[in-house]
């Protein structure tokens, strides 16, 4: 099933409070604290971007949150990943890959030059950030350098090839 990753409108709010909503008790067992109101006001690039994954003529199934950052150690601009979910049914399709080298595209447009994020215990996504991510703990993860350049090059790609052409973690060690 192909999946359309673009950023999230207003129209999209009834479908993000849904996944908002799923995704805190899968991960904290607890409701979302928000409100679409609050959503609305603070996302859609005020505070912070989203974007979505959407199949073919259907409400979006996945979100991701991002932000600016800055790596005051390095002094340069990247983007921090607040949140990223996926509906059970649409796991282990990629769908989480695309979104990852879309925030990558768009914080490298922004002039950023990584990004950095927190990690799931998810066997499939520990697979991936072991693949092109630098971690410090099991947590925190850092994509940045040659390894960064390569994940905003992928995006928009065919999964097949997103997949056969992710960076080597040694990339993020390069310039």
């Amino acid at each position: 099933m192909p999946y359309r990753v673009r950023p999230a409108t207003l129209d999209d709010l009834p479908s993000l409070t849904a996944l908002l909503e799923a995704y805190m008790q899968e991960t904290f067992q607890r409701p979302w604290g928000g409100t679409p109101e609050r959503l609305a006001q603070d996302g859609f690039g005020t505070e912070f971007e989203l974007i979505v994954a959407v199949p073919e003529d259907q409400a979006p199934v996945a979100f991701a949150a991002w932000a600016s950052h800055y790596d005051i150690h390095h002094c340069i601009k990247g983007g921090a990943v607040i949140d990223l979910f996926v509906e059970p049914a649409h796991r282990s399709r990629g769908v989480a890959v695309r979104l990852i080298t879309a925030i990558a595209a768009q914080v490298q447009q922004q002039g950023g030059e990584y990004i950095t994020g927190g990690a799931v215990d998810n066997p499939s996504a520990q697979r991936f950030y072991r693949r092109c991510a630098h971690s410090f703990s099991a947590v925190e993860c850092y994509v940045s350098g040659r390894a960064f350049r390569r994940l905003a090059d992928l995006s928009g790609q065919p999964l097949r090839e997103v997949l056969k052409n992710l960076p080597d973690v040694s990339w993020n060690y390069e310039p």
